[in-house]
């Protein structure tokens, strides 16, 4: 269970690299990692509602992979209001 999540936040840390990055290229390339993370952490929820004890790392791993998510939905935010900036400025040129 352990090994699952910290997979899952590898593969979020590659799509964090690739949100800083400069490259669309680089984000559909973690794109795959992040459905491999999905089905990982799908795992890890059937192991805990069986009744899978789940010890202090594995809640502390859990945390930080939340956190570890808060931080990519803020990238993305950000890139998505700089888009929206960059649409305004590039729409209210001169025609």
């Amino acid at each position: 269970m352990l090994l699952r999540i910290k997979q899952a936040r590898n593969r979020i840390e590659a799509l964090r690299l690739a949100l800083l990055g400069s490259s669309p290229e680089e984000i559909l390339e973690a794109l795959p990692g992040l459905e491999e993370a999905a089905r990982w952490l799908e795992k890890v929820e059937q192991e805990v509602r069986e009744g899978v004890c789940a010890p202090y790392e594995v809640r502390r791993e859990l945390q930080l992979f939340k956190n570890d998510l808060r931080s990519n939905a803020r990238l993305v935010e950000h890139g998505i209001q700089f888009c929206r900036e960059w649409a305004n400025m590039l729409g209210a040129g001169p025609a």
